[in-house]
């Protein structure tokens, strides 16, 4: 992988952060509903081993989190919580907002595929 792909993959990163961070300062969320659905995410029993990225085949573990954050293209989303959890211990809802989420970034390749293409 070339230097400046890898800059630019650092930099959208970087961004979906600094987004996520944005939102959190800008919401008042009751942290402790959070905190308390998100534990609960944490005793599921998901079965992971069926769970891979339709894209590049990456497959996800039970403490790999995403982020609820607001985004464009394809989700168009603009109402995030920034909770972090499992996304796949919800079949996509955000504990925080319970907003369902359509589609699911890769955390590896950083592409996005229908939610329910991940489940194999």
């Amino acid at each position: 992988m070339s230097r400046r792909t890898n800059s630019v993959k650092a930099k959208i990163i970087t961004l979906f952060a600094a987004k996520a961070t944005f939102s959190l300062l800008q919401r008042s969320l009751n942290l402790e509903e959070i905190a308390k659905r998100t534990s609960l995410l944490d005793e599921d029993a998901t079965d992971f081993s069926r769970i891979r990225c339709p894209l590049c085949e990456w497959q996800p573990k039970s403490l790999t989190r995403w982020t609820c954050g607001s985004c464009g293209h394809p989700e168009y989303f603009y109402d995030a919580c920034g909770t972090e959890w499992n996304t796949f211990a919800t079949g996509g809802k955000c504990p925080g907002c319970t907003h369902q989420w359509k589609w699911t970034m890769c955390l590896r390749c950083f592409g996005w595929a229908l939610h329910a293409d991940w489940y194999k």
